[in-house]
């Protein structure tokens, strides 16, 4: 007997974990309105207006992430700016419709994950050799000024290594817990109908829209811009081979501080809906 085949409608982890959760805040109330009196009732017609609110919020939060997208990839074209061709963008335009966005969403997380883990690997080899040369160097009495020399003269080195090591570190984690955006975006727009929970459901509506989109392109961005593999060691970090090493440290800075603004300006947004929707 041949298996039966999962619709697209259920397809989709972002369409399955709206519907989910949706449904099961209308099927909390549906409890009010069937086993309850009719203050119970009163109260239960209330929470299906909320639940009508949390379905236009999330509606809207997928709006605004396609409109992102757009502007993203029409910014790309004026600026002449083309992405690797296994990028995290390239899997973003893949989608044909509703039912494979979500799934590439998740996809070209994976690839930034990768992207900023490959600089993390390039950092922590600079700060290997740097820590061996010191070290070795160090040990024996007669070669110690030259363990101080190393110390002194990389130390540019050094800090940049250690800046991309930490900031490609975080966001790397920052893309892999954002695999589960599908279900923060649906419980956003939940929490966000609520008086109690309204800062926190906008928090996630705000980086449920903005989160994958940035990480996705800063990822892209640094990679065109700075390929890591082109990375200097520290046995051939000239003043020269640094440019490239600060030049990813300041690629790396910039997406924190793009991902921090367009956050809290989102967040900001969907808090005010909030407050205007509120039915307490």
């Amino acid at each position: 007997m041949p298996t039966p085949e999962i619709p697209q409608f259920f397809s989709d982890p972002l369409t399955a974990a709206g519907l989910t959760v949706l449904v099961a805040q209308a099927g909390a109330y549906s409890l009010y309105w069937f086993l309850g009196d009719r203050a119970h009732r009163e109260r239960a017609m209330e929470g299906f207006e909320r639940v009508l609110v949390s379905g236009v919020l999330f509606g809207v939060a997928l709006i605004l992430i396609n409109l992102s997208l757009w502007g993203l990839n029409v910014y790309l074209d004026l600026a002449g700016v083309k992405p690797p061709s296994g990028g995290a963008i390239k899997t973003l335009n893949q989608t044909k419709g509703w039912w494979d966005f979500g799934a590439n969403v998740q996809a070209a997380l994976r690839v930034a994950e990768g992207t900023y883990r490959s600089y993390v690997g390039k950092a922590w080899g600079i700060l290997e050799g740097y820590m061996a040369a010191v070290i070795g160097t160090g040990i024996l009495p007669w070669t110690s000024p030259v363990s101080m020399a190393i110390m002194n003269g990389l130390a540019y080195i050094v800090t940049a290594a250690t800046t991309i090591l930490i900031s490609a570190a975080v966001y790397a984690v920052a893309a892999a817990m954002a695999y589960s955006w599908p279900a923060l975006l649906p419980v956003g727009a939940v929490l966000v109908t609520y008086e109690r929970t309204r800062n926190l459901g906008a928090w996630l509506l705000a980086l449920s829209v903005v989160a994958p989109v940035v990480l996705a392109a800063g990822a892209d961005v640094l990679k065109s811009a700075v390929d890591p593999a082109k990375l200097p060691g520290i046995h051939n970090a000239s003043p020269a081979g640094a440019v490239s090493l600060i030049q990813a440290m300041t690629l790396l800075g910039l997406i924190g501080l793009v991902l921090s603004v367009l956050t809290y300006a989102a967040s900001r947004i969907f808090d005010h809906a909030g407050a205007s929707l509120s039915l307490e």
